[in-house]
């Protein structure tokens, strides 16, 4: 794609952006990299990409490169009255995703159309990093410090935190390459991220904070080329830090080694479907151990990503196979069929099947892999929960048990909105389903107080979605209260069983609220969760994976449909 040259009409202000030359939709991870200068015209741009191998970085990591163009040569790293560069760059930041301005077209419900979707890149707001040279390294600390969120690392060149900044300071985590910058600075980052020096690597001292190695910092003494340090930034911080928006600023976590992981990856692969061969891709994970003892039947976990994303922003967000090779079970990764979402509404008949295109690859892993099909469990987030809970509801026979995260469906994401289960698909279907046998379901869903439908109250997509879920796993369906009454408890609906945990050693503030629900059946199952993550937005928090698997794994599927238990649990 190469350089274009972007202007802001809203706030009078322009950019460069570089966009690699490469689809704009793949099945791998985007980065952006915001580089703050303090000139103003293309050269300087070709300068950092042709001279210190931007353009080389770009290529070769799939990052996406924005280059704001600063007001009179310099920025307002002060703070002082007149331009404000905190705003701006926020700004800046929404306007990486494509070269024009022109809105996009969207859905009824407020999400992007599928052509929308292809239309743009996808830089994940948890892999954003920034630059800062000259004028540009004082801003770099200035944003780092007063509008952390959607920063997951800064390189300053030469910087310092002023006064005003301090004091404007939110005092959140934040990862920082610190070369020559100012003792005030460095004394910041370290107290932010609670960092003790940890020894050296390549020419800088090394910080972090024991319990968290995301929360990092590096500093050094200036007298090196941009280039080599720009390597050296994504090398030693970039490519370890990632900041999802799972706090009330988001929270420093590692950021995944991809090549590490040993992904078996399947791209535009025909191999599923017969006679169609539909390409589909999919990323399969195998533990050492299964890989060391084939005989050994595993469980495994099938996730599927949310709108817009793909299998590799999947396995960063979940990491569900990180936790397979602690735990010994097969993890895949699959795409939707339009390389953007899930046909988990079943309404339209010109869609891709991707409830078949999951069941043809739980049938080819179960064919090729040591898969136990008895315990076969999905996850998936946002769209991608919505299509777990889909494919679990039109196949019980096959599902063990479901653990998804953040599913604003079914009605609109935010606000009340009418909704007969009749006329909802996938329910109508399953409860048609029911009728041959009484299946049953175990359910973990996990869901955060910063999204559009908390707290619960009636006729929220949350309501709906737990209402049908209690009424098919026979548990009491109790009415949730309006708006203007709602619960203390957040839920809705407060469960049988309620407890308060706090799982995380990386992040002991974080806590969650869980409400358990119990068959009314003769022998009382919990086969409903409830679980609230405290100050999580739409994203996936560190422990929503493991607390899912732990309950799930307890569950298996017997060949004759009915709900069984696993020996060992």
């Amino acid at each position: 794609m190469g350089l274009v040259y972007k202007e802001l009409k809203d706030i009078g202000r322009s950019m460069y952006l570089y966009f690699p030359d490469q689809e704009r939709r793949t099945a791998f991870k985007r980065s952006l990299i915001t580089v703050l200068r303090d000139g103003e015209d293309e050269a300087s741009v070709r300068e950092l990409l042709e001279e210190q191998g931007m353009r080389e970085l770009a290529e070769e990591k799939e990052a996406i490169l924005a280059f704001p163009n600063p007001v009179r040569g310099g920025w307002n790293y002060g703070l002082e009255e007149g331009e404000d560069d905190l705003a701006a760059f926020r700004r800046f930041q929404d306007a990486c995703s494509r070269e024009t301005e022109e809105p996009l077209k969207c859905h009824p419900g407020g999400i992007p159309t599928h052509e929308a979707m292809m239309s743009v890149w996808h830089p994940m707001n948890d892999t954003r990093y920034l630059i800062g040279l000259g004028s540009g390294a004082s801003m770099a600390c200035t944003l780092a410090a007063c509008t952390a969120r959607n920063i997951a690392g800064i390189l300053s060149v030469g910087g310092h935190l002023c006064e005003a900044a301090r004091r404007k300071a939110l005092w959140a985590p934040m990862a920082a390459y610190l070369v020559d910058c100012s003792r005030e600075a460095l004394n910041y980052f370290r107290i932010v991220n609670e960092a003790s020096p940890a020894g050296e690597e390549g020419e800088a001292a090394v910080y972090c904070d024991k319990r968290n190695p995301a929360r990092r910092i590096l500093q050094e003494k200036g007298g090196r080329g941009t280039g080599e340090l720009i390597a050296d930034a994504w090398k030693l911080l970039f490519s370890r830090v990632r900041r999802p928006d799972t706090d009330a600023y988001g929270d420093m976590e590692p950021r995944m080694d991809f090549q590490g992981a040993g992904f078996e990856i399947f791209l535009e692969d025909t191999r599923l479907e017969e006679p169609v061969r539909t390409p589909h891709t999919w990323f399969t994970s195998v533990p050492r151990q299964v890989k060391e003892h084939p005989e050994r039947k595993v469980p495994l976990m099938m996730f599927f990503h949310g709108a817009s994303d793909n299998p590799a922003e999947a396995a960063e967000m979940s990491k569900f196979h990180e936790l397979g090779e602690r735990e010994g079970f097969i993890t895949v990764y699959p795409w939707g069929t339009n390389r953007t979402q899930w046909n988990s509404s079943l309404e339209d008949p010109e869609a891709a099947d991707d409830v078949g295109f999951a069941m043809a690859l739980i049938d080819y892993m179960i064919a090729r892999y040591p898969v136990d099909p008895r315990r076969v469990y999905l996850s998936g987030f946002s769209n991608g929960a919505a299509h777990a809970q889909v494919v679990a509801l039109l196949h019980p026979d096959r599902i063990a048990a479901i653990c998804h995260i953040d599913s604003n469906w079914p009605g609109k994401r935010v606000g009340p909105s009418e909704v007969d289960y009749q006329d909802i698909v996938p329910f109508r279907l399953a409860m048609e389903k029911k009728k041959e046998y009484d299946y049953l379901m175990p359910v973990w869903y996990t869901y955060g107080t910063r999204e559009s439908s908390y707290p619960v109250c009636a006729k929220s997509t949350q309501q709906y979605q737990y209402d049908f879920w209690k009424a098919y796993n026979h548990i009491a369906v109790e009415e949730t209260p309006p708006a203007e009454e709602p619960d203390v408890c957040g839920c809705g609906v407060p469960g049988q069983v309620q407890e308060r945990i706090r799982p995380s050693e990386r992040h002991p503030g974080h806590y969650y609220d869980v409400q358990r629900f119990y068959t009314a059946d003769e022998r009382r199952l919990n086969l409903y969760n409830y679980v609230i993550m405290h100050e999580k937005g739409h994203d996936i928090a560190q422990m929503d994976p493991a607390l899912g698997w732990e309950y799930v794994k307890q569950f298996r599927r017997n060949p004759d449909g009915s709900l069984g238990f696993v020996e060992n649990n």
